[in-house]
């Protein structure tokens, strides 16, 4: 049996966020996924290439039509169980469904500049808590 061991690495590459997949067994690059997309996008792109409806699609998937339509037309972000049901009738990863929403969401949503946030004062100093 091989077992592959598989790291993410993300860039920033023309503006957009991408994300390698290593293969730290061999030092294989596996491939590129690029995060200038959503879920929504992939979920469209299998429904064309396919011939499934929207309407069929949420049924084989186990949500409702509407729910459907509010994912595909980015007015909704998918769920961890909208990504398992979706991972189960399709076999699209559920991890890479959220990964595009998450990273679609992060450069897509700007932060409610009404919101005061006062940062802590170790934050400029070279005593970060946390590394990043």
């Amino acid at each position: 049996m091989i077992t592959l061991h598989l790291m993410l690495k993300t860039t920033i590459k023309g503006g957009c966020i991408v994300m390698k997949r290593y293969n730290y067994f061999n030092g294989v690059e596996m491939d590129t996924i690029p995060f200038d997309s959503s879920a929504a996008d992939r979920i469209k792109e299998l429904m064309s290439e396919y011939n499934i409806t929207q309407e069929e699609f949420a049924k084989h998937v186990g949500i409702s039509q509407k729910q459907l339509s509010f994912i595909l037309n980015r007015k909704d972000y998918i769920s961890v169980q909208e990504a398992r049901q979706i991972e189960q009738a399709t076999g699209l990863s559920a991890r890479l469904l959220l990964e595009l929403d998450l990273a679609y969401q992060l450069e897509n949503t700007n932060m409610n500049t009404e919101v005061k946030v006062t940062p802590f004062e170790w934050l400029n100093s070279n005593k970060t808590p946390i590394s990043t």
